[in-house]
């Protein structure tokens, strides 16, 4: 009977089980499942007491995976990153006592440190910004681009072939009055 008191579930006449609690099914279905493994009715709890263990979630993958592209450049790593954090702290340590070595005392050392840093951040930080107003290389750019290459990809995959070749015909067409008009 102390079996009985430790697993309130085997009063249903469930036999205990090393398996998952979540039985796998076919077809998505999802029964309830009490905290001790038992598959219920979808309606009535098959545990004393009501009490239904959480659902798992299910991630299905694609059989076939893209390979992802990660960027190289210097910045976009955690190992990168931990090397900047520790550059700009080894140049603060750098400034605070190459000050107090000239002199200066260490409450204001570390006043001008904090400046220093924080204004060489924010200003390092809006040109960059800038930089890429300039250089049109700012995402809304080139999520734009992107969309407008996609569109065109799929405008070339639906044209049938006499679509296609009248289309290259019209290219190489101005090519040939764009050369002329240059001469």
């Amino acid at each position: 009977m102390a079996s009985l008191t430790a697993r309130p579930c085997a009063l249903l006449g469930a036999a205990p089980s090393r398996r998952s609690p979540v039985p796998f099914l076919v077809g998505g279905a999802r029964p309830a499942v009490c905290v001790h493994g038992v598959a219920a009715a979808p309606r009535r709890s098959a545990c004393p007491g009501g009490r239904r263990a959480a659902q798992p979630s299910v991630v299905a993958r694609a059989s076939e995976e893209k390979e992802v592209n990660y960027n190289k450049q210097f910045g976009y790593s955690r190992k990168d990153i931990i090397l900047i954090g520790v550059g700009l702290i080894a140049l603060g340590y750098a400034l605070y006592y190459g000050l107090q070595a000239t002199g200066m005392e260490p409450g204001f050392a570390g006043n001008w440190v904090q400046l220093i840093i924080f204004m060489g951040i924010c200003v390092f930080w809006v040109s960059t910004y800038v930089f890429r107003v300039a250089t049109k290389q700012m995402t809304y750019v080139k999520q734009l681009e992107n969309y407008e290459e996609a569109v065109m990809k799929k405008r070339i995959e639906e044209m049938t072939e006499a679509e296609l070749e009248q289309l290259a015909s019209d290219v190489e067409g101005d090519k040939l009055r764009q050369a002329a008009r240059k001469e």
